[in-house]
């Protein structure tokens, strides 16, 4: 059993921590409660949503519902995507698809009422796959279950689906941000990747947007993909600056296997070296160019500007987001957290899994990203009416005597070099964030699993971390590129 006392060794906690990022890797969207999810139902999330907005203050303070559509079709799969997808193989599954999900949002839209829910996130899956009047249908809906003044939307486009008609059904109802996943603008490159378009189509796809008056055109790329170099990714990136783009995100080629990650004749070493060495010249790259890096993911603004282009209500507490689609996961925080089903052969996507959270729960989430950047104690109180201390002050005492984290002048911050081993380390032992009871359950909940005799901390683990989306993404965003020198 876990010792009350976070600091006793009398349990390995150290190794069974090390064990639970094994086994389920911490990220903001799919976060710790996801491990401990069970079998539940729409009306019940809907039944808690809606008692917790009655009751619980935490609850009422929210004020903002982020909506989230999951589009979960491909018409090809990417080798390099970790997103959940299926294949698109007829197009009566889309129109069940639309008519399950219309339910659905009328279903939830009672329980949102009177919250601002100007705001919704198109992703996949690849939403660009719908066809103009399925898009029309589903933000027709949208205004009927969400009524809001304007709305702002957000949308993710394969460039070899987009088209003209579907620009112009957005931008008449209020396209905000356009994410155009280009990943690389060589073809040959996206070949061996299982990526079909052509760079023509995604420079349309961004000159358009920008003719549109969209008022963010986000460009994603992909740093080491196979056959890829640093002069090709150098290249891209200076294009779609020059064509009007004023986002650019790039993320490592991460969530596969380490043999999948490597080229042709390539090591590990090597692979994980041209990756460093793309990653740090696309940032110098951005950075002469006007760009600077917001939040953790890998994202870059001309000039800083755009207020809140993502909306990261996941991580940020400040709205709930209420998911609809297959895989699609959705939060209230204080409330529930909830991953939906498969999409089934009927379209009637009915399945659900659900964890109850606390307000603690989502005080201790908000900790474990806070400490990223720095945790002011003050802040912290001002936003929960609790102390810090008195609501973690145990497992951050024990981050301290770790060394993971240091203390200064009331804020609480990640110490040390910013390696992949302190990254990953930080990642497994900030699980004490979230208190005893939870450990305990995690522990109950892995019993079978868990070999105390084996050593989790080292060895093919640390490799694997490289491999590691959430991992990669928030070494890279802090410059390290230490570990292989």
């Amino acid at each position: 059993m876990i010792e009350r006392d976070m600091t006793s060794d009398s349990f390995d906690k150290r190794n069974f921590l090390f064990f639970l990022n094994e086994v389920h890797p911490p990220n903001v969207e799919d976060s710790l409660i996801g491990a401990l999810a069970s079998p539940s139902s729409w009306d019940a999330v809907a039944g808690i949503v809606k008692t917790a907005r009655q009751k619980n203050a935490f609850a009422r303070s929210i004020k903002r519902v982020q909506l989230y559509v999951h589009v979960p079709f491909c018409k090809q799969l990417c080798t390099f995507c970790h997103c959940p997808r299926v294949l698109l193989r007829r197009r009566s599954d889309t129109d069940a698809y639309i008519k399950a999900l219309t339910r659905q949002m009328m279903l939830f839209a009672p329980v949102y009422k009177g919250m601002d829910a100007s705001l919704i996130n198109f992703g996949g899956g690849t939403p660009s796959i719908l066809d103009a009047q399925q898009l029309t249908a589903i933000l027709d809906v949208v205004d009927k279950a969400f009524p809001a003044r304007s709305r702002k939307i957000l949308f993710e486009v394969h460039p070899s689906s987009w088209t003209a008609a579907k620009l112009a059904v957005l931008s008449s109802r209020g396209l905000f941000r356009l994410t155009i996943g280009a990943q690389s603008l060589d073809e040959k490159v996206l070949k061996k990747v299982s990526r079909s378009q052509t760079r023509q189509k995604v420079l349309w796809c961004l000159r358009s947007a920008r003719k549109a008056g969209a008022p963010y055109v986000n460009v994603d790329f992909i740093a080491g993909l196979p056959g890829q170099t640093v002069r090709g990714l150098i290249r891209d990136i200076k294009i779609v600056i020059n064509e009007g783009a004023n986002i650019v995100n790039v993320q490592p080629y991460c969530n596969v296997s380490l043999q999948e990650l490597r080229g042709p004749g390539e090591t590990v070493l090597a692979f994980f070296k041209r990756r460093d060495a793309m990653m740090k010249a696309a940032t110098q790259a951005l950075a002469e160019a006007g760009f600077r890096r917001k939040g953790l993911w890998g994202t870059y603004t001309r000039n800083g500007e755009c207020e809140d282009y993502k909306e990261e209500a996941y991580s940020r507490l400040e709205a709930a987001v209420a998911a609809f689609g297959p895989f699609a996961i959705g939060q209230f925080p204080g409330a529930v957290h909830y991953r939906a089903g498969n999409l089934e052969s009927t379209g009637d996507f009915t399945e659900v899994n659900a964890s109850l959270q606390d307000s603690g729960y989502a005080m201790s989430n908000y900790v474990l990203i806070g400490i990223i950047n720095g945790l002011d104690e003050q802040t912290f109180f001002k936003r929960f009416g609790t102390s810090l201390d008195r609501h973690c002050g145990e497992g951050l005492r024990y981050l301290q005597h770790s060394g993971l984290v240091a203390f200064s002048k009331g804020i609480w911050k990640f110490s040390g070099k910013w390696e992949v081993r302190r990254v990953r380390e930080y990642a497994a032992l900030s699980r004490v964030l979230f208190g005893q009871e939870i450990l305990l359950r995690l522990r109950a909940r892995f019993l079978n699993q868990y070999d105390p005799r084996q050593d989790y901390s080292g060895g093919n683990s640390f490799l694997k971390a490289y491999a590691n989306n959430w991992l990669m993404s928030l070494y890279y965003q802090m410059n390290g590129l230490k570990d292989l020198d």
